[in-house]
């Protein structure tokens, strides 16, 4: 986490060095704009000329941070031939009949992106041939949700149904490995069915014995990130319930039932008093000590920051 920090503190300033300006509520003016995570960033000029001049205001006022641009990552190019950010891929499409410009931006999962999870879930697959369904779901999971979780904010729909429809092949193919000489029809009665009650769909891949099941790419519904209002800052004592509001959905990236930890003790954090989702790892904590007799019920459970959570058991 320091490196991040660190970043932001040294890059602090950029916008106003290049001249982006903003209006009374805090809302991006003028023919420059900037996108920054970290140490990446992207700026938005009208023109290639200026484009150019910005990288030389930027190379001057770096230098004299003793940083300086990649030569690998720094390049200019149309919104119409896009560019990939932060996993996302952003471009222009032509669209005469739906938008007043005859263009409209779209941001999606970048194509290397896709190619990074499939090829991270064909290994997994591979390594867990011999394993069973379980042992699958399990590994598999946790990947599919996080992935989906980060990618759901952009236009996704389309690749989460592919890849829904790679993972099928996948897990026939494994089904098929496993049970060479069982025919079709008693392969897919044993995988496959509805296995997600909440979910009209037969063709969930699992385990019947105990309703286990692989998650789907399409189940995790489209969110689009939410701007922070004007130049609302988590500083300010005046906008704790916003700032407050704004953390408590990011639980939605945990499965349902530490949905309902996390939001049952308002997602913050007991020992601390801040927000779970700062970026720290989180830890289970029983209120009562396992060894004690303590439950696994939800009443038992907390969310502890890991430095919080080590804390807590070093004072006993």
């Amino acid at each position: 986490m320091v490196s991040p920090l660190l970043a932001n503190i040294a890059l602090h300033g950029m916008e106003e060095a290049i001249g982006v300006k903003y209006d009374s509520r805090g809302q991006s003016i003028g023919k420059r704009a900037i996108v920054r995570y970290a140490d990446d960033f992207a700026a938005f000029c009208e023109s290639q000329e200026d484009a150019e001049e910005v990288i030389k205001i930027l190379k001057t006022w770096l230098q004299q941070r003793g940083l300086e641009l990649s030569a690998e990552k720094t390049k200019i190019v149309h919104l119409s031939e896009g560019f990939d950010f932060l996993g996302f891929n952003i471009r222009h499409y032509r669209a005469e009949k739906t938008s007043k410009t005859g263009w409209k931006l779209l941001i999606k999962p970048s194509k290397e992106s896709v190619s990074k999870i499939r090829n991270k879930l064909r290994e997994e697959w591979l390594s867990l041939r011999g394993s069973n369904v379980l042992a699958i779901i399990k590994r598999l999971n946790p990947i599919i949700r996080g992935w989906a979780n980060y990618f759901r904010s952009g236009v996704s729909c389309e690749i989460f149904h592919s890849l829904d429809c790679w993972m099928f092949h996948r897990a026939v193919r494994y089904v098929k490995h496993t049970h060479p000489k069982k025919p079709r029809y008693w392969r897919q009665s044993r995988y496959w069915g509805r296995l997600n009650l909440e979910r009209s769909d037969r063709w969930v891949f699992g385990d019947k014995t105990t309703g286990m099941h692989l998650l789907k790419f399409s189940w995790f519904r489209i969110e689009r990130h939410i701007l922070v209002k004007g130049r609302s800052s988590p500083d300010d004592p005046n906008l704790k319930s916003y700032w407050q509001d704004r953390e408590k959905t990011k639980a939605k990236s945990l499965t349902p039932s530490k949905q309902k930890i996390a939001q049952n003790q308002g997602c913050i954090c007991p020992k601390c008093g801040e927000s779970l989702f700062n970026g720290e790892e989180l830890h289970i904590h029983h209120i009562e000590p396992k060894q004690q007799g303590g439950s696994n019920s939800y009443k038992n459970l907390r969310f502890l920051h890991l430095y919080c959570h080590q804390q807590i058991h070093a004072a006993k």
